[in-house]
């Protein structure tokens, strides 16, 4: 019994190889806070969803299609849900191999009973909305379940009860080579039990519900006989109990989605279905892209969109005023490539991507605690790491790396490594502020690059959008000094004072 809402063929892939710091740089702790009065399990699935989902347009698809369902079903989805949630909250005593057979055995029938009364009820609510449901998980986990009819149900339910061996236990053996027990068979209890015991014959008789199995044969028969009995009664439970674990894990997933979608309804942010190419492909296209943490925040009417065609290109240097939303826009692509590759829904009016078999981050961080060294080894320390692990189809995503030491000496680390992780196929977002470097690689016209500065209008107002545009000089600190304290910064020049 396999559960294929989130996987075509209900295997799990080999997750992706994302960077360790991927999930707190782009923002995801606001959707897990989102999402914090959801059912339990939810965070999970999606935090789950978000770091080891493989970079398959298949799964993608796949994914899609069912979440359509999921949005136009809400209430069939959360009803799935919580029979998985009944199912795998079900009591099953542990049945270890110390543990008699017959106990093992007695241990196993009520939660195996009760799940499977379960499992009729989630056939029941999946026939009652068959007729609504058109994507292959649904469908596939409809017939999964139609396998179980009433038929079947009542007759293994009717099996359990005779295991139960409330009218005793008839064992047929034989002996084999060296006067061992051999071709052990268990009968069907007899309808009715005579009133002092089977009659006493030569080939059937009671045995003591006690006794010592390794010096008793009878015991030893009886215990060999229910052996065999429980394994199967305790694999198929087994088997019945990860099938629910599987949905409540798929459906915790959707419902994750649903709830984000609820929430941006609510907010007024656009979302869409985005659309991936294939790894390589050089595709990466948006309109009305929004950052997750802003849109999840207090204010999310404020938030702007930021509109991109960016096919075809491998680098984006990323330039312009201070506080004029670079590391937003950075986080926001980040963001929606993990979105788009979970299945999710992303935080844009369009969005399309090519996939990337992992997504790295290099953003600021704090300096090492044990001063072993400083910044810049620190940031050397760590971007040397996201090398040796990111491959020819990753994304790396740098806000103002190396922004530690001199732009010179930066300019001299950051161009030769650019330059060797775009060409082995590595799309880099680059967010900085050395001016040098970003204007020689502006004027080596490179056809796989793309530069973005952050818009200013002539006043100085930041729109907190980014728009294509040739590197400029500075951050435009005036400006926000201007806006704190009421007038431009004085310099030395405009004091009368000589510099030297």
């Amino acid at each position: 019994m396999k559960v294929r809402l989130l996987h075509p063929d209900g295997a799990e892939p080999t997750p992706p190889n994302h960077g360790d710091t991927v999930v707190a740089d782009l923002g995801m702790p606001a959707l897990f806070e989102a999402l914090a009065d959801t059912p339990p399990g939810v965070v999970d699935a999606i935090r789950a969803a978000l770091t080891t989902t493989a970079a398959d347009p298949a799964v993608i698809a796949h994914r899609h299609d069912v979440l359509t369902d999921s949005c136009a079903r809400p209430r069939l989805l959360r009803q799935i849900h919580a029979i998985a949630a009944a199912a795998t909250t079900v009591r099953r005593w542990p049945t270890g191999n110390r543990r008699r057979a017959h106990g093992k055995l007695v241990l196993a029938l009520t939660p195996f009973a009760h799940q499977l009364d379960l499992l009729r009820r989630l056939r029941t609510v999946l026939d009652r909305e068959a007729h609504h449901l058109t994507a292959a998980g649904w469908t596939d986990l409809i017939a999964t379940t139609r396998q179980f009819d009433d038929t079947y149900l009542a007759a293994v339910h009717e099996h359990l009860r005779l295991l139960r061996f409330d009218r005793g236990l008839e064992i047929e053996a034989g002996l084999g080579a060296g006067n061992k027990i051999a071709d052990i068979v268990v009968h069907e209890p007899r309808a009715r039990r005579q009133r002092f015991g089977f009659a006493r014959s030569a080939d059937i008789f009671d045995t003591a519900h006690d006794g010592d199995v390794h010096s008793d044969p009878v015991v030893a028969l009886k215990d060999t006989a229910l052996a065999a009995l429980a394994d199967v009664v305790v694999a198929a439970a087994d088997e019945l109990h990860t099938f629910f674990l599987r949905l409540h894990e798929s459906t915790a997933f959707y419902l994750g989605c649903l709830a984000l979608r609820d929430r941006l309804d609510r907010a007024g942010i656009p979302y869409c279905l985005p659309r991936p190419y294939p790894a390589g492909a050089l595709r990466l296209r948006c309109r009305g892209l929004r950052d997750l943490t802003l849109a999840l925040g207090s204010e999310p009417n404020a938030v702007q969109g930021n509109d991109l065609d960016a096919d075809g290109r491998s680098l984006l240097v990323i330039t312009g005023a201070n506080n004029g939303g670079k590391t937003t826009f950075a986080r926001s692509l980040g963001a929606a490539q993990l979105m788009m590759q979970a299945g999710m829904f992303v935080l844009a009016e369009e969005f399309a991507a090519d996939l990337r078999d992992g997504v790295f981050s290099q953003f600021v961080a704090d300096e090492d605690r044990t001063l072993s060294y400083g910044k810049l080894v620190d940031e050397l320390v760590r971007m040397n790491a996201m090398v040796d692990r990111i491959g020819p189809h990753g994304l790396l995503l740098c806000n103002e790396a190396f922004a530690s030491t001199g732009e010179r000496d930066a300019t001299r680390i950051t161009a030769p490594l650019l330059r060797a992780l775009t060409e082995s196929g590595v799309k880099v977002v680059f967010v900085t502020h050395l001016y040098d470097y970003a204007r020689a690689r502006h004027a080596d016209a490179h056809p796989g690059d793309l530069f973005l500065r952050a818009e200013r209008t002539a006043e100085g107002r930041r729109t907190h959008r980014v728009v294509p545009g040739a590197p400029e000089p500075g951050g435009h600190g005036d400006d926000i000094f201007a806006q704190v304290f009421g007038s431009p910064p004085v310099t030395p020049r405009d004091a009368g004072c000589s510099t030297p």
